[in-house]
């Protein structure tokens, strides 16, 4: 059989390469049509919350009764990676995260174990606690979020309707996965009772409670017996307010009864204490996410959503309109669009460059492989389910440069061998017979180089997976059609030459001829050269430590966050005022165009690298939007000062949105020990070290104290006057915030009933000077009788658990003009100098830890695909000395990734960090032509110094022209935020690597051969 058949059999059936052709073809156009197209690559979010309210307890109840109840059980369970608790009164809130081995499939199934465990250690809880509830839909991504004005002169009813509509037939859109209402006013129905005339008519509250609860509740139906049917029997009842008012209330020791709306005023109304305040330019909003299936187009499906809004606002109350907030589509859009225009642009410009340096006719043979490698890739991504997204777009702009290195090789060699005297079918056959293991080797080397990221298993892995996936599908294509199709074209396009050209004139003129002269120099002083090389090396890697460090670039979103806290026990109203002050002040600076502001929480996850906000009524959050992204550093650098300035009652941080899942604070130490004042001492002796190094947005995660009214029972006279402590409690929250008594069933929808005696108590004072009703007695008692006194008491706002030791987390971020990772080694010393007591610890997360983690996993997954370039390049070679010659290259790829980042003083991120480990691949791909020339002519006239120069020689334009294209094809990428770093450092690294490679090679071939200039190696 011929040396290389399948070039054969594609040249003799030209039929099957015309079959890869329009497959290619065809598969890339209907890939593009099918294709799904998001702003970013879905991942799952394997973390679930446990929730569970407590009412009336403190903090320090909650954890000791609840958090640590059920995190006991919950720990048990064999995936967990961390469990994070955050114990506030009333309430606890537990995170579970998995480990990151647990693979996305199985995330179903724990989050049922989970379920049952929480039921198991729910009847464990204490009375009083209501059942936990689990929530593990954290991974869904409301791309398109809109906003509905919330007109003055509506009812609530009338809004809550409008919701209802819109909820319902955007969920009928075909690929609409979820919708989500946010924002919708909440609605009370209040029973206010005057205190006065209670006490005078002598009416007990409790029992106009039980009355209120039994009139509003469901009736047991029946069922008759006809014959042989049954029929069921129903008492409709009627509940309104108007039916609250006639109820009929006994008073005590007579028969007469009085009416509820004699003594009480029923109203329906917002609640005063909302979750979620919404606005948009001040207006009251509530708030529509719309999550789409991830196997969709975003674009299509958002403007079948678009089209459906404008159609369902005709049906809308006049006065609700639709304000779009986040659109998706929009942005997918225009990032789809710009990336064709700077794919069109880049292959353009190499083949623009094949044809300059290699003539038309091999402009087109390299192009027309490019063309049908991205269409053919395209094909793929959509059979086996890849998106377009932000992520694999990046790796085909990555891999088109190494796209055209296999079809380069390819036919230089046939055209080389045509001007030596060979048919054009002779060098197709030739060129790919000696080329096509070694540039098969080379590219599994290429793919290989990217497998670390592609094999991680934690979420940045996850996130950036299809960059291993698209470049192995692009990088194998590639190979396939430079053996078949390259051949294929260049026989009908190439024509032979009438005189043969030796080798001499093939490489003359003064770029060949300086470099052989560089050659004869180095090989000469091999020593010297060695030296100077591993010089020029070790500065590089010196100059690293010298490099900006980071994790991940912010994104080119036009907009950023201000984060807005106040002290704790400030209710929604005040921090929703301080927001719309804050959000009227920031309207006055340039390039602003509109802010929306969300109090009590931040908003849903509109985009994926989005992390909501836990609730919290002294937190709001402003969305600001900006006309030019290339302003929102200096507008956050002049927002915060004007905060700072003009609303110094606010804790504030001003951030973007980040291609990372890291917290929105970059340096975080945080503490485990048990005792609450300890941690926070230490927690304070850290802020002040803080403060010294100038870190901004300074806080400790527990909060500051919060202040709190504690009423203290005399028992033993509570019960000689047959008052019970839940008495106490209840004509407390009665005379405070209301009892929920009951509710009213209003479609779907239940709307709580809360009564109140009024006036409301505001101080200790009022609340002592109240009279409780004595079920024993049947009369009322003075509160002085059965309460000791008040007395004003500070308690934790918070208290964190991780992994059920006590946490506090002191948290900051950089100042301007610093990276975090400078701001955190700085700071790391003084942190760690820091006195601990026996069993306290100290442990950094932020972006520390986020980076440690990802670069961790990256890097414990290199030897794999280091082992896999390795037997690659001994399988190809069969010599430990030609490997070696291979690899003690690949540390010049240094040298460039240094220059390239600190002349555009660039940070050296985790994509950096990519791109540096990708280099390995490509630039070993360029050595290996190389080498396996080498052997070449030393299999034909033995190992020689000419014929080591003249095989470095024959490939020297080979090497330039892949590393040329590869830079030029890697140049559209420095305009995007997330791969401009990767993309330097691939430039960089090319450039210097591949030059001084062209030196190192023969050098170092030369030294570990003992080759000189008369000798001969056999």
């Amino acid at each position: 059989m011929s040396r290389s058949s399948l070039t054969e059999f594609a040249l003799a059936n030209p039929l099957y390469v015309w079959v890869i052709v329009l497959t290619c073809l065809v598969g890339g156009l209907a890939g593009g049509q099918r294709i799904a197209q998001l702003e970013d690559p879905p991942y799952p979010i394997k973390i679930a919350y446990v929730f569970t309210e407590y009412p009336g307890a403190s903090a320090l109840d909650v954890e000791q009764e609840v958090t640590e109840v059920l995190e006991r059980s919950i720990q048990e369970l064999p995936w967990i990676e961390n469990i994070a608790s955050r114990s506030l009164p009333g309430r606890s809130e537990i995170e579970i995260e998995l480990n990151h081995s647990v693979s996305a499939n199985d995330t179903g199934q724990i989050w049922d174990e989970l379920r049952r465990r929480v039921a198991e250690a729910a009847m464990r809880l204490p009375a009083g606690a209501y059942p936990p509830w689990v929530e593990d839909d954290f991974s869904d991504v409301y791309g398109l979020l809109y906003g509905f004005t919330v007109p003055d002169g509506y009812d609530i009813a009338t809004i809550r309707d409008a919701a209802r509509l819109l909820e319902t037939e955007i969920k009928r859109v075909e690929h609409v996965a979820k919708v989500r209402v946010e924002g919708v006013p909440e609605e009370q129905v209040h029973i206010d009772f005057d205190y006065a005339q209670l006490r005078r008519l002598g009416v007990p509250f409790p029992r106009i409670v039980q009355a209120i609860n039994s009139a509003s509740g469901l009736f047991p139906a029946s069922m008759m017996e006809t014959g042989d049917q049954r029929m069921r029997i129903d008492i409709p009842l009627e509940r309104s307010e108007a039916v609250l008012e006639e109820l009929l209330i006994a008073l005590p020791g007579e028969t007469s009864m009085i009416r509820l709306g004699d003594i009480a005023t029923v109203s329906r109304e917002e609640t005063s204490l909302p979750s979620l305040i919404v606005r948009h330019e001040g207006q009251r909003i509530f708030a529509l996410g719309i999550a789409i299936n991830e196997t969709q187009n975003v674009v299509r499906v958002g403007r079948v959503v678009e089209q459906r809004l404008l159609e369902l606002q005709q049906l809308l109350p006049v006065g609700i309109e639709v304000i779009p907030l986040f659109e998706q589509h929009r942005l997918v859009d225009r990032s789809i669009t710009q990336f064709l225009l700077n794919l069109t642009a880049s292959i353009t410009t190499v083949i623009a460059a094949l044809c300059l340096f290699m003539g038309w006719r091999a402009g087109v043979m390299v192009g027309a492989v490019l063309l049908l490698t991205v269409t053919g890739t395209i094909g793929v991504m959509a059979a086996a389910g890849i998106e377009l997204q932000r992520i694999s777009l990046g790796a085909m702009m990555i891999a088109m440069g190494m796209l055209v290195d296999n079809a380069i090789v390819v036919t230089e060699g046939m055209i080389t061998r045509i001007k030596q005297g060979l048919s054009p079918r002779e060098s197709a056959v030739e060129a790919v017979a000696t080329t096509r293991f070694p540039l098969l080797a080379a590219t599994v080397i290429g793919i290989a180089a990217f497998a670390p990221i592609g094999l991680s298993s934690d979420s940045t892995g996850q996130f950036l997976g299809s960059l291993f996936t698209v470049c192995g599908i692009s990088l194998l294509l590639s190979w396939v059609l430079a053996i078949t199709l390259v051949p294929s074209i260049g026989v009908w396009l190439l024509k032979t030459v009438p005189e043969a050209l030796p080798e001499s004139r093939l490489y003359a003129g003064p770029v060949f001829g300086g470099y052989r002269k560089l050659m004869e120099l180095g090989i000469a002083r091999r020593g010297w050269t060695t030296f100077a090389l591993l010089a020029v090396m070790m500065s590089s890697m010196v100059g690293f430590t010298q490099l900006k460090q980071g994790f991940f670039p912010a994104t080119s979103t036009p907009l950023f966050f201000v984060d807005l806290y106040q002290t704790q026990g400030t209710n929604i109203h005040a921090s929703d005022e301080l927001a719309d002050r804050v959000r009227n002040r920031l309207l006055t600076l340039d390039s602003v165009t509109e802010i929306s502001t969300w109090s009590g929480r931040g908003p849903i996850r509109f985009t994926m690298i989005l992390l909501p906000e836990r609730p919290d009524p002294a937190y709001a959050q402003l969305v600001v939007h900006v006309d030019d992204v290339e302003a929102v550093t200096g507008l956050m650098a002049e927002a915060s000062d004007v905060i700072a300035a003009e609303f110094p009652e606010a804790h504030h941080m001003v951030r973007r949105l980040e291609f990372t899942s890291s917290t929105a604070s970059k340096i975080e130490a945080r503490f485990y020990g048990s005792d609450r004042a300890e941690l926070r001492g230490i927690a304070e002796q850290t802020m002040q070290h803080f403060i010294e190094h100038q870190l901004i947005d300074r806080k400790i995660d527990w909060r500051e104290q919060r202040l709190s009214l504690a009423i203290i029972p005399d028992e033993a006279r509570a019960r000689r006057a047959g008052v019970q402590l839940p008495d106490v409690s209840r004509a407390v929250e009665s005379s405070t915030v209301g009892t929920m008594v009951g509710v009213l069933r209003d479609g779907d929808k239940p709307v709580p009933i809360v009564a109140r005696i009024t006036p409301l108590a505001e101080t200790a004072a009022e609340l002592i000077e109240r009279d409780l009703w004595s079920e024993s007695t049947q009369s009322f008692v003075s509160a002085r009788q059965v309460v000791a006194g008040a007395a004003l008491k500070a308690e934790d706002s918070f208290l964190m658990r991780r992994n059920r030791v006590r946490t506090i987390t002191v948290q900051a971020n950089a100042p301007p003009g610093e990276t975090a990772t400078s701001a955190f080694n700085a700071i790391r010393g003084d942190i760690e100098s820091i006195p601990l007591p026996p069993g306290y610890e100290l442990e950094w997360g932020g972006e520390y830890e986020s980076m440690k983690l990802a670069n961790d996993m990256v890097i414990s997954r290199f030897p794999i695909a280091l082992l896999v370039m390795i037997i690659a390049t001994l399988m190809l070679f069969g010599s430990v000395r030609q490997m070696l010659v291979t690899w003690l290259t690949v540390p010049l790829i240094m040298v460039g990734v240094f220059v390239g980042l600190f002349v555009t003083n660039l940070s050296f991120t985790f994509p950096a960090l990519l791109g540096l480990l990708s280099l390995v691949g490509i630039l070993i791909k360029n050595c290996v032509i190389m080498v396996e020339e080498i052997n070449l002519r030393s299999d034909q006239d033995g190992l020689t110094q000419n014929n080591l120069i003249a095989a470095c020689v024959s490939r020297l334009r080979p090497v330039l022209l892949a590393a040329g294209t590869t830079i030029v094809g890697m140049a559209p990428l420095l305009r995007d935020d997330f791969f401009r770093e990767m993309a330097v450092s691939i430039m960089g690294g090319l450039a210097f690597g591949s030059v001084l490679a062209l030196l190192a090679v023969p050098v170092f071939y030369a030294l570990l051969f003992s080759v000189g200039s008369r000798n001969k190696v056999a």
